[in-house]
């Protein structure tokens, strides 16, 4: 029996979305992306495990130094690196054009305001990409949630008395995203990383980033 998605290769799975039997690869490579697999999936927890594991060697390829910082960094602000992949994983799931080059660009852009800004200078660069400008806006805003939810609407200003999360901390957190996108685009290419987080995240919002083992 051939599957019931690509039509093509021999059904080994049966895939309760579908209530129908498909191969491996279809399972692998559409799970969550493009069939709406119930959490109660063994293959979807299998997959998952898989590909954390996979996370992990990523996060650890990037150097001793690198990744003892790293390690720091989601001891202390695990819940804005959440909060990032969160966001990224829902992209993905409305835009199936978004790839792991657009995260990179979008938060490079951002980077570039926030660090114009830990020197003093207010100045908010935007893309001319609308793809790219669109992620910018939505990982700014995750962003400012965080650094101070009392501040004024839409004005950029943070008051030093109700900051939650740091500039330079912010910082790191979107640097540490970017190098996870950047290592997934140059060992698997496209979109990857956010195929990955897209699988990753139940339906609703998880609170606590990945668990590295």
């Amino acid at each position: 029996m051939k599957c019931v998605l690509c039509d093509q290769r021999k059904a080994k799975r049966f895939c309760p979305a579908k209530n129908a039997l498909i191969c491996a690869q279809c399972c692998g490579e559409k799970r969550v992306i493009e069939i709406d697999c119930p959490e109660s999936c063994g293959y979807l927890r299998s997959g998952r495990e898989r590909e954390v594991q996979e996370y992990a060697k990523h996060v650890r390829s990037m150097g001793s130094d690198v990744y003892e910082k790293n390690q720091r960094l989601l001891a202390e602000h695990q819940n804005a690196i959440a909060r990032l992949e969160y966001l990224l994983a829902r992209e993905r799931l409305s835009d199936p054009d978004l790839t792991d080059n657009d995260v990179v660009q979008a938060i490079g852009v951002l980077l570039e305001t926030y660090r114009t800004e830990d020197k003093g200078v207010l100045y908010e660069k935007t893309s001319d990409d609308l793809r790219i400008e669109a992620l910018r806006r939505e990982l700014r805003k995750s962003i400012e949630s965080l650094r101070n939810p009392e501040r004024q609407e839409g004005r950029g200003l943070v008051d030093p008395q109700n900051t939650r999360l740091p500039l330079s901390a912010a910082i790191d957190c979107l640097e540490f995203v970017r190098s996870l996108a950047t290592a997934y685009l140059e060992d698997r290419g496209s979109s990857s990383y956010v195929d990955f987080l897209a699988r990753l995240f139940p339906r609703e919002e998880k609170r606590s980033s990945i668990v590295l083992p």
